[in-house]
């Protein structure tokens, strides 16, 4: 009975009757065996009746003219003995890496029958939020290291009081993860906080529908088609990919950092929201940022870009810059910059299609972020792809406006590295485009809001109005950075006019949205660039002033000089607020160095030179000349001009002196600077040359500023100071040698009564990425100061 069963096989033994037949095409001569296996199937004459594959493997050759009935069904055996060696492999990684972190959440049930009785209910600690009693480890070979000492668990609530729901495995989840990252799943799923603590969190905090809809333009957000809030509070099973659970700590990071100081967040947990922060930041980033494997999904890419915006929230720009590159690398290895609108590969099977991140909306706000921090760090952009710039019908108008602000930031720093007259070119042709983004915008986009009105208002409204704030302030402090170079520019050259105008406006209109933003968002390390802008924006207000014609005493002038000091001093006292209430170094930092540039507002500081150390300090007129010193990049000395150096025709009223227009928009056309800057060429021998061979004893040495040097140029012994004063140049930065190496280029661009000093000391550059605590600025003020002195751009 069993031989019926088979189809009769050409063999070499012998041929059985023959069946009936099969039609097949005319010319066909192939067996069922090499068409499973997707090879070519060759015979070794026309009369053979075995293939050359089948007879190598001693498999059964059935050609496709008779139908194929073979068993499909395994042999039992086999089935019995592979459902043993995996029962014997799950028991040798739990006696390697025993499973002590299982929380009191319920383990999801494995469909594999060899695997049932791998998991012992009677082992896991039932009375803790966190796995096995333990904390969360941040080695998966702890374990092995550790194997055998108790380890002690803080006091935890009961299970009656911390019901953690699990979700049900969805139809379409499948438990297909890698044996190599089961592991890595259940050390990041036994972080995530218990389900109270959770809740806590998410409610407390107003970051959860930002991190959701980061990702997204603002139409999709307004359609509804991005995941909800509340999906946040959804904890995914052990068995998700590392991926997805990374991401989600990285959404509950991002979260806590951005907690209100008025929310008082009472968690279960033993760990403040602080700490468990760090220890989200520290894990992810083990275990799954630089893990290839791990990254080249959607969450993947959202995690890297998560960590880069903790990161920079928390001031730690080159870490955040370096994350931001990593992810711009995964981003093109996997072709999401080709892939257009295409929902991105997901890790999570029970993910909805419809709310997954597109191609195009990622990409573009990686290069985003990108261009900002490298705009900030004066370092090169990632990428030159504007591609994400082509219309769009789904854009709404605030994502067009960003997108041409990321145009911009990819040329504003094209133009700094540039050398030669085409750098002034650029720079108009950037600032019309500039204006032409913000003509793509109704004026009542442009217009502050008041903090009351925000007072009521939906989530989804507030985030809408501090997006549009932030954006505002991006556009202002572009339009300052585009023009900093110029604004110390010889005063009597007319060509200047309009790139001081611009930035002197765009200084007080950063300033006063600064203020309304602040107030609404009191997080201390939420949207941290808005601290880097009001900096920027207070020093280039205040160094305008370094222009004798913004000393004129006339009643406009000095109205308008009134209105700036009260203006830098609120931004200032909101700085030292933050500060004083939340610790922040940057903060503090920042307001020091405001308060050591204000004495710049006053026109008999300008007008009676310094005074030096030892000499009474009596009025406003007597205040010693200032001092900067700036980390890894030298000291800045601006001395007050002398009465004899100010002539009757330096003080008329200036055009950057005059009200500002009611769009906030520059009152002189590119076009018109253009037509003058053409019609007066630069006169470089106009500009201050200071002798190469001066030191620092030749100028006025008053007390230096409370702005913190790191601690690694704090430790110069008294022997060690001579010899770096001796090594001391008033010069220009970046180095240029000319011919004699011990000659430096002279400093062009800096208006008199302003030097330079350059010192050994300040080569002693700290560790390449190292956080705000070592290293404040980030070399944020350093680019800041060297593009303001522009002695790398020939022909600005």
């Amino acid at each position: 009975m069993d031989s019926d069963k088979h189809l009769p096989v050409r063999g070499v033994d012998g041929i059985p009757p023959e069946p009936k037949r099969r039609k097949v095409r005319k010319g066909t001569r192939s067996c069922w065996e090499c068409r499973r296996r997707k090879i070519r199937c060759i015979y070794p004459s026309e009369d053979a009746s075995i293939c050359i594959n089948c007879e190598s493997r001693s498999a059964n050759c059935v050609s496709q003219e008779f139908a194929d009935e073979q068993a499909v069904t395994p042999d039992r055996r086999v089935t019995q003995r592979l459902g043993r060696v995996e029962e014997m492999l799950e028991k040798l990684v739990e006696r390697i890496m025993p499973d002590s972190y299982s929380s009191g959440r319920a383990r999801p049930t494995s469909t594999s029958p060899a695997s049932a009785d791998a998991v012992d209910p009677e082992s896991v600690d039932s009375s803790c939020p966190f796995s096995g009693g333990k904390p969360p480890m941040f080695d998966v070979l702890a374990p092995l290291r550790h194997e055998g000492e108790p380890v002690s668990c803080p006091p935890c609530p009961s299970e009656g009081d911390l019901q953690v729901p699990t979700p049900a495995p969805s139809q379409h989840e499948t438990s297909a993860l890698s044996p190599k990252y089961i592991q890595i799943s259940k050390t990041l799923h036994d972080l995530l906080p218990c389900q109270q603590d959770l809740d806590a969190i998410i409610t407390a905090s107003p970051a959860a529908i930002f991190v959701i809809t980061f990702f997204s333009r603002y139409r999709d957000v307004a359609a509804g088609r991005t995941a909800l809030p509340s999906s946040i509070r959804v904890v995914p099973t052990p068995s998700s990919h590392p991926a997805v659970i990374a991401r989600r700590l990285m959404q509950l990071t991002v979260c806590i950092q951005q907690l209100q100081h008025s929310a008082a967040v009472k968690l279960a947990a033993a760990e403040s929201p602080h700490c468990l922060m760090i220890k989200y930041v520290s894990v992810v980033s083990d275990l799954v940022a630089y893990s290839d494997d791990l990254v080249g999904y959607a969450e993947g890419l959202e995690t890297l870009t998560l960590l880069s915006l903790y990161h920079a929230n928390a001031g730690n720009l080159r870490k955040s810059w370096l994350m931001l590159r990593r992810a711009i690398s995964v981003a093109q290895l996997m072709g999401v910059d080709r892939w257009g609108d295409k929902p991105l590969k997901s890790a999570d099977p029970t993910s909805d299609p419809l709310t997954l991140v597109k191609a195009k909306s990622l990409w573009f706000r990686l290069n985003f972020m990108d261009r900002y921090l490298s705009l900030l760090l004066g370092l090169p952009a990632g990428t030159d792809d504007n591609s994400f710039l082509t219309a769009d019908p789904e854009d709404d108008p605030t994502d067009k406006l960003e997108k041409q602000h990321t145009v911009a930031m990819g040329a504003i720093i094209k133009r700094n590295s540039s050398k030669g007259d085409a750098s002034f070119g650029m720079t108009q042709t950037i600032d019309c485009d500039l204006e032409t983004a913000a003509r793509s915008v109704t004026s009542d986009f442009w217009r502050v809001p008041a903090v009351d009105s925000l007072a009521d208002v939906r989530p989804i409204e507030r985030m809408r109005v501090l997006t549009q704030l932030m954006t505002q302030m991006s556009h202002h402090n572009l339009l300052i950075l585009l023009h900093l170079p110029y604004m110390l520019r010889d005063p009597k050259e007319r060509r200047w006019d309009y790139s001081k105008a611009t930035g002197i406006n765009s200084s007080r209109q950063l300033l006063k949205t600064f203020l309304v933003f602040r107030e609404a968002n009191t997080a201390p390390n939420a949207c941290r660039h808005t601290e880097y802008g009001a900096l920027t924006a207070s020093m280039t207000l205040l160094l305008g002033y370094l222009d004798p014609k913004m000393q004129a005493r006339d009643q406009t002038t000095a109205s308008r000089r009134d209105a700036d000091r009260m203006l830098i001093q609120k931004a200032r006292d909101q700085l030292q607020y933050m500060a004083d209430r939340n610790g922040d170094k940057l903060a503090r930092d920042a307001a020091c160095i405001i308060g050591r540039l204000l004495p710049l507002l006053s026109p008999d500081l300008m007008s009676s030179g310094p005074v030096t150390q030892g000499e009474p300090s009596e009025g406003v007129g007597e205040v010693p000349a200032i001092r900067l010193e700036i980390p890894y990049f030298g000291t800045i000395n601006i001395n007050p001009l002398a009465p004899g150096q100010i002539s009757q025709h330096d003080v008329q009223p200036h055009a950057h002196a005059t009200p500002a227009s009611t769009i906030d928009t520059p009152a002189i056309s590119a076009a018109t600077a253009k037509t003058a800057s053409q019609s007066m060429p630069l006169n470089s021998h106009q500009y201050v040359d200071f002798p190469r061979s001066l030191t620092s004893s030749h100028f006025t040495q008053p007390p230096t500023t409370d702005w913190n040097m790191p601690s690694n140029q704090q430790h110069i012994t008294s022997a060690e100071g001579d010899q770096a004063a001796e090594a001391s140049h008033f010069m220009s930065f970046p180095m240029e040698h000319g011919h004699d190496s011990t000659e430096y280029a002279s400093l062009n661009g800096l208006p008199a009564g302003m030097q330079f000093e350059w010192s050994q000391a300040q080569l002693a550059h700290p560790e390449l990425a190292a956080e705000a605590d070592e290293w404040t600025f980030q070399g944020f003020d350093t680019t800041y100061f060297e593009s303001l002195f522009s002695s790398g751009v020939q022909g600005l």
